[in-house]
């Protein structure tokens, strides 16, 4: 490698070196073989044992779980795939380092590669890096074990650069790019990201288009819209496999619509979720503020914000009765979401990275910031889902698949990433501006914009009361109910606690006020020339990474590891769970204790009627609702379920006890009677008392399905021979035609059923299972699960990597004959000079 070449690359191996060091340092009870306990990670690992324990068995995973919810499709859990192209190319970008250093690293590396699209110099692309990567939103979430989430995150930047790519002109490399970044951006499984990033996307797409038109850019805006297109959906069906399995299975779910035991509620769309389940956890108008004031709000819902021994909250609590104290929840966070739930931290983007994005809007030309502006404020509003609650109810309505998610609060990921890039963007233009004196018109607008926003934020200051919605409603409660200790006791709790959060918020706000100033200090010593830009976007750098980790050591901190050992001991089994699983007969069991159906650690060991997952089956949680979470066990329910023991286990999740349930039907079993009924909610109440033994519960439309209903005497045998997941297999014996209920769940879209080789129609029984018109005889029995959606994808899947790879080539190849044909045009000109 010659010299001139070293030095082109030598920035970006720093560059690489910085990120690989910053993340092993925060995160280096990593290389010490700890792990952090993930609790979405923890339930992932019960929900995916099942198809673990089968991959042994047969070689690959299955695509039905017998694990959780009584059997449900493993599509979002984990399931066989062709989709390999982006899992390589994942490996290789976080050069399979131990999580959490993967995850800050990748998006750093993803994110630089953004900034030399945009052409701004590389030491200062590590400043832009490094801040995009350690947003305090990522650590939280990195705890929280959203892995998926946080891949998608930090794939944002690599895809939106390799667009810019195309629309600078670089067609082929850029659609190559495109559909590589796509189709791992997909891969990663967490659509919403991905959804939020493409609404971005699109904005710019338009900024765009209307600068090409008005430049009469025609053939331009014709290539740059094919290209994105072409490749944007090679990437997309690269991923087919995931697309249609899940497109066909959401629709059966709580996200598909609503069930046919209620009506959907006014205002709510009758495709999607409730209109109040998608806005939950919205942010309050003024919330979004966190950004750039992280603790404005109180931080965390948890209490690690302040200090034991400076917190008058805690002081005061620590006085009350004791019944007092187990009561009064002791939450700093008092903001929008806590009317849906606790939150686990802020999203936090960065004082400096604010200031300078601020700095961006009377610096930067209007190529980038105007759709950035727009993206960003569109964002913001759509963060306050409920609280503002007209125009976000007409995006719930009309703006696609949009009704399919829920927490509008996550769409400030993409602020995250464009205040970072117009940050990034403006200290590099303040560097290399040659007429210096004309930035400071500029700047003093920017000054006095930042100013504005501060005493705004101050006045917010003065103007809250520093309470939650909850809170106020405990406040008015205790007034009403007329007893002056009492409200003496509660109102002294909240005072202290509304100093707490005061003090947080005054706090952070001269916190955000020193980082921004310091900043500018660096601005001032850069335009004055009293310092290199290459010592200024390192001091910017410096200053921006101790000013995010400063608050990111609250929620992602050396006491948030623990061995892997120790991590691994909610699996372990007990004497109960070695005395269960000693009964090797097919068999669900039901977690008695705490909540079955917000836990998948039972499904590691057993087959369960309960589970952690946040797409069930819509007609599964009808019988949540309706029949599992009563405070009486309906037992019925759970004999036809094949519930064969109810187990214990405690709040770290060990078996402590359990009990037989004789009464459990096994896996199948012939009934003497149908009781035919209109519709589902009459099918649902008939569950509330019958005998599932005797008599099976259909509806009227399935009548066609059954023969010689009325001559039926429940006489005959049904055996069980084997359970592999997709294909279960049954023997059977009757003197007549006979109707079999199985406890297995019903799901329309894949399983189909057959008598001795000859596909017979399901039907569905007693709300959520399945059953068969069986003839005479000996018969053998086989459902097999047949997704169409699947088996399409994973074709698609196969032609589009192909596509893809072309494509890629193609592209590395154009542009390596783009570079020789400059070279030789240098050279041209050189030689005839």
């Amino acid at each position: 490698m010659n010299k001139g070449k070293f030095q082109k690359l030598l920035p970006h191996l720093i560059a690489v070196i910085i990120f690989l060091v910053v993340a092993v340092l925060y995160c280096r009870p990593a290389l010490q073989g700890e792990v952090i306990s993930q609790h979405d990670v923890t339930q992932w690992k019960g929900a995916m044992q099942n198809s673990v324990d089968y991959k042994e068995t047969h070689g690959e995973f299955p695509l039905w779980t017998n694990g959780m919810f009584s059997g449900m499709p493993a599509f979002q859990i984990g399931y066989p795939s062709n989709s390999y192209i982006p899992w390589i190319a994942h490996n290789i970008l976080t050069l399979s380092l131990p999580k959490p250093i993967q995850f800050f690293f990748l998006a750093c590396i993803c994110f630089y590669f953004l900034c030399n699209v945009l052409r701004v110099n590389p030491y200062a692309g590590i400043f832009g890096a490094l801040s995009f990567a350690y947003a305090t939103y990522n650590p939280i979430i990195i705890v929280a074990g959203h892995d998926t989430k946080m891949w998608a995150i930090a794939y944002m930047p690599a895809l939106l650069g390799s667009i810019l790519l195309i629309f600078d002109r670089r067609y082929w490399l850029g659609a190559g790019l495109t559909a590589l970044f796509t189709s791992v951006m997909i891969a990663m499984n967490h659509p919403q990201i991905a959804y939020y990033f493409f609404i971005a996307v699109s904005i710019m797409a338009l900024f765009f288009i209307v600068r090409w038109i008005k430049a009469k850019e025609y053939g331009h805006l014709t290539k740059a819209l094919l290209f994105t297109l072409a490749a944007g959906l090679i990437g997309l069906l690269s991923n087919a496999v995931t697309i249609l399995s899940t497109y066909e299975y959401q629709k059966e779910t709580i996200r598909g619509g609503y069930s046919e035991l209620t009506e959907a509620a006014a205002g709510d769309a009758d495709n999607g979720l409730s209109k109040d389940y998608a806005f939950s956890y919205s942010m309050g108008l003024t919330e979004p503020f966190v950004m750039l004031v992280p603790r404005m709000f109180g931080g965390s819902s948890g209490g690690s914000e302040v200090k034991q021994e400076d917190s008058k909250a805690l002081e005061v609590l620590s006085s009350l009765p004791q019944e007092l104290q187990q009561q009064l929840p002791m939450s700093y966070y008092w903001g929008g979401i806590s009317k849906s739930g606790p939150t686990s931290g802020p999203p936090y983007v960065g004082a400096v990275v604010c200031f300078l994005a601020l700095l961006g809007m009377f610096l930067l030309d209007g190529k980038h910031k105007w759709w950035m502006l727009t993206a960003i404020l569109l964002s913001v509003v759509m963060s306050w889902g409920d609280y503002f609650e007209g125009f976000n109810t007409f995006l719930y309505h009309y703006l696609p698949l949009y009704n399919k998610f829920r927490a509008p609060s996550m769409i400030l990921v993409i602020p995250q990433l464009l205040l970072a890039a117009m940050a990034v963007m403006t200290i590099h233009k303040i560097a290399y501006y040659e007429d210096k004196k004309a930035l400071w018109p500029h700047l003093k607008k920017g000054l006095i914009a930042t100013g504005a926003i501060v005493l705004f934020l101050l006045g917010l200051y003065f103007f809250f009361d520093f309470l939650s919605v909850n809170d106020s409603a405990v406040l008015k409660q205790v007034a009403a109910a007329g007893q002056p200790q009492l409200s003496q006791y509660i109102d002294a709790f909240y005072n202290a606690l509304k100093d707490d959060r005061k003090s947080l918020m005054l706090g952070d706000i001269f916190r955000t006020l020193g980082y921004m100033t310091v900043a500018f200090g660096v601005i001032y010593l850069l335009i004055k020339k009293n310092i290199k830009p290459t010592v200024a976007f390192g001091l910017i750098a410096l200053l921006s990474l101790v000013d995010l980790l400063s608050i990111d050591a609250h929620y992602l901190n050396s006491e948030s590891y623990m061995e892997e050992s120790e991590n691994e001991t909610v699996f372990q089994q007990t004497a109960a769970d070695v005395a269960l699983l000693a009964d090797k007969s097919y068999y669900r069991v039901f977690n008695v204790a705490g909540n079955a159906f917000a836990e998948a650690v039972t499904s590691y060991n057993y087959n369960s009627i309960g589970g952690y997952h946040a797409v069930k089956l819509r007609i599964y949680q009808d019988l949540i609702e309706h029949q599992l979470s009563k405070q009486s066990l309906n037992m019925p329910v759970l004999n036809m379920l094949n519930v064969k023991y109810l187990i214990q286990k405690d709040a770290a999740g060990i078996t402590r006890n359990y009990q037989l349930n004789e009464s459990a039907l096994g896996a199948a079993w012939f009934v003497k009677h149908i009781s035919f009924v209109p519709d589902a909610k009459a099918e649902m109440n008939a569950l509330d008392a019958f005998n599932p033994r005797d008599t099976a519960i259909v509806q009227n439309k399935f009548k066609d399905r059954i023969q010689n209903a009325a001559a039926l005497t429940g006489e005959g045998t049904i055996e069980l021979v084997n359970n592999e997941n997709d294909v279960i297999t049954y023997k059977s014996s009757s003197p007549s035609v006979g109707f079999a209920v199985f406890s297995e769940i019903f799901y329309n879209a894949g399983w189909k059923a057959f008598i001795d080789g000859a596909e017979v129609p399901i039907v569905k029984t007693n709300y959520v299972l399945r059953g068969l018109s069986v003839p005479a005889g000996a018969h053998e029995i086989i459902f097999r699960f047949e997704p169409q959606g699947y088996f399409t994808g994973k074709t698609l899947t196969t032609i589009f990597s192909i596509l893809m790879l072309l494509l890629l080539a193609a592209g590395i190849y154009m542009d390596w004959r783009r570079r020789k044909s400059i070279e030789k045009g240098v050279t041209g000109k050189n030689n005839t000079a």
